[in-house]
């Protein structure tokens, strides 16, 4: 394999590592659209978190939000986490957002591994003087909690540190001969330019 064809799949497999560990995910909901961002990823047990909720209003009517809040399977069903801002109720004009930071903290007694969060928006459409509300609940499967001070790497990223490891385990003589042919260019001593008379 040349050097320039592994920089490449090097720069590839850092790319996909970067993509496993940013946790950034998005739902659709009529015209409301939400998008949730964690603080630290993944969740450490015992240590303060918060997931940033940001509701976009992409219909042509004024919307309110009524309440955001954030739960966990280890939670009971109807139990919530929410900020004083996301349990207000909020206008949301056209083309418009708002953003609430709901934080939280894992209990140290809750297993490291993945888990799932749920998030209840209830939000409504004007029509005439009453506002037709709707509860959605979005499902986040596989949110890993970790322990705390535990190595923070994701199942993929460890497979992918391993596939580059046995890559440059199986390319080490490549690898060393083209590092040898550089340091051997390098060391060569250059001749004295002729003197001209």
């Amino acid at each position: 394999m040349q050097p320039r064809s592994m920089l490449g799949l090097m720069l590839i497999l850092m790319f996909l590592i970067a993509l496993s560990t940013s946790r950034i995910d998005e739902a659709q909901a009529t015209a409301l659209d939400i998008r949730f961002g964690w603080k630290a990823y993944p969740i450490e047990r015992g240590v303060p978190s918060a997931l940033t909720v940001t509701a976009v209003n992409q219909g042509a009517q004024l919307m309110q939000l009524f309440f955001v809040g954030l739960g966990f399977d280890w939670m009971p069903k109807d139990t919530y986490f929410y900020s004083p801002e996301s349990a207000s109720p909020k206008n949301v004009t056209q083309q418009a957002s708002v953003s609430f930071e709901i934080g939280f903290s894992v209990p140290d007694d809750v297993n490291p591994g993945p888990h799932e969060a749920r998030v209840i928006v209830d939000w409504g459409t004007l029509t005439g003087d009453t506002w037709n509300r709707t509860a959605i609940v979005y499902l986040m499967p596989n949110i890993e909690i970790k322990s705390q001070g535990s190595w923070p790497l994701s199942t993929t990223t460890i497979a992918i540190i391993i596939i580059i490891a046995a890559i440059l385990v199986l390319e080490r003589k490549r690898i060393q001969a083209v590092i040898g042919k550089r340091i051997k260019r390098e060391a060569k001593p250059k001749k004295p330019t002729e003197e001209l008379e």
